[in-house]
């Protein structure tokens, strides 16, 4: 049987579905994909000639440019010739290299100019310091900051979800966001004076959810919190990891590590690791002036899917059980175990 080309090729022009959709369902189509598909895909028809240059997300990435110079250029191709009467809804930026500072700022400026509310960053570089404009918007309610030192505070008034990850926090970061409701470390450690020391976080009480993951027990800095109590406080999840199983525990660090699970007393569904709970059993004795501060807990989970052993069981001491669960006797108790 012949293959009638010119007959498929008409039937495509007539049923071209995907350009009748409407602008907002192909803007979510292009949102998932790197803005420069979004400009390239002008050349598919008239139709998508200019839909580029109106969509409320941006997603920029120097890993389609092999050359950092070509990719500061197309950046200010595309911010140039966007729509600014559109609000621009979310900036995703990933980019490696050095002398950054220029797309940067520019990409921050402008996002922050057109109330952007969900900003991502990402960066794979150990010496770049973002330009201080990054740190303060108005508008913005969602910031995720993936691997960079910051010194600036962040001045995040409408800030509700904060995620940072291998990040070094340097002093006072979070006073200004003072409508902080979710919290994510993970993988960062706390320098004050070129020193690591125990790190303190003004965090806002409104906090709802707060996730910590520390990259392995020879890393970890216990945290102290300004506030005296969250008020809000739903779900909380703990993770330490053991990075050297011969290597002992520091009762300093673990007398700390409770107190800090004291301040968090208000959560309602807590997560702790495998490890977590091998590392505040290993001095039971630390428990004998501390009462169960959990008295609103509604489920504790302890997860050990990090571990490669399916069979494995948590040694959890009865000191440390009694501190989790004493005062909350009715609550949920789920082993989580690793696949």
């Amino acid at each position: 049987m012949e293959f009638d080309h010119d007959n498929v090729r008409q039937r495509v022009v007539e049923e071209d579905r995907l350009s009748s959709l409407p602008d907002e369902l192909i803007h979510k189509i292009l949102s998932c994909f790197d803005i420069k598909f979004g400009v390239q895909s002008c050349l598919l028809s008239s139709r998508w000639e200019f839909l580029w240059t109106s969509m409320p997300c941006l997603n920029f990435s120097t890993d389609h440019f092999r050359v950092l110079g070509k990719f500061a250029k197309f950046v200010n191709h595309v911010l140039s010739h966007r729509n600014h009467q559109i609000q621009v809804s979310s900036v995703n930026l990933y980019f490696r290299g050095e002398d950054n500072q220029g797309f940067v700022k520019k990409i921050a400026k402008y996002a922050f100019s057109h109330n952007v509310q969900q900003l991502t960053v990402s960066l794979q570089s150990s010496r770049y310091v973002f330009p201080t404009v990054l740190f303060s918007s108005q508008s913005l309610k969602d910031f995720k900051l993936i691997s960079n030192t910051t010194k600036t505070p962040l001045d995040f008034p409408a800030l509700t979800t904060l995620n940072l990850n291998c990040v070094t926090l340097w002093g006072d970061l979070f006073s200004k966001c003072i409508n902080l409701k979710k919290l994510t470390l993970k993988y960062f450690v706390v320098d004050n004076n070129r020193q690591l020391l125990y790190g303190y976080l003004n965090v806002s009480p409104q906090l709802s959810s707060f996730c910590y993951t520390s990259s392995y027990l020879g890393c970890y800095v216990p945290l102290h919190f300004s506030n005296d109590q969250f008020h809000s406080l739903n779900k909380v999840s703990f993770c330490l990891r053991k990075y050297n199983p011969n290597k002992a525990y520091k009762e300093e660090d673990v007398r700390n590590t409770i107190y800090m699970l004291q301040k968090l007393h208000s959560a309602r569904y807590l997560t702790l690791s495998a490890d977590t709970v091998e590392y505040i059993s290993s001095f039971p004795d630390l428990f004998l002036h501390h009462s169960s501060p959990f008295s609103n807990l509604v489920c504790l989970t302890i997860d050990s899917s990090m571990r490669k052993d399916v069979a494995y069981k948590v040694k959890m001491s009865t000191e440390a059980k009694n501190f989790l669960l004493g005062n909350s006797p009715s609550a949920t108790l789920i082993m989580k175990l690793s696949n």
